[in-house]
């Protein structure tokens, strides 16, 4: 599991631990070192070992794709096998098409809080969108039952 920024990693962290117990096995973690000064991005040193593996990049939201092009490209320079990503939210603005197009990205899983609409058919190849309605249909329900939203978030 991979933080494109040492910002994310708790998030990364939380998602790596709870596949951890749904495989039954360990997984290892990786986050890279990221900065920003007057709206550039740099940093490209990768804390952790990829080599080999397969790794998934976790992040909350895509809006230009620099910073998980950024993780990418250090992944596949560190020999990782196979590079997937998982984002909670897609912005996509006009940029973004490019990181989709990069070869060594397998594929993209983001909710669908916001639409493509930005994207190309052939940068939607990888794309894959995942509906947030059966959490939000349950966390309702629980709201008018009296359940646990704490419960359903995994705490």
């Amino acid at each position: 599991m991979v933080s494109p920024d040492i910002g994310g990693v708790k998030r990364a962290e939380a998602f790596r631990e709870a596949l951890e117990r749904r495989l039954g096995r360990p997984l290892g973690r990786a986050f890279m070192e990221k900065s920003r000064s007057e709206g550039v991005v740099s940093g490209d040193t990768l804390v952790g070992d990829v080599s080999g593996r397969t790794v998934i990049i976790i992040d909350d939201l895509i809006s230009s794709g620099t910073t998980l092009a950024r993780a990418v490209a250090a992944c596949r320079a560190q020999g990782a096998r196979r590079i997937f990503a998982a984002a909670s939210h897609g912005l996509f603005n006009v940029k973004a098409g490019e990181l989709l197009r990069n070869p060594a990205l397998e594929q993209l899983v983001v909710t669908d809080t916001v639409p493509p609409f930005r994207l190309g058919a052939a940068a939607r190849e990888k794309l894959r969108i995942v509906s947030v309605a059966p959490l939000f249909a349950e966390a309702i329900r629980r709201i008018h039952a009296g359940g646990s939203l704490v419960e359903l978030m995994g705490g």
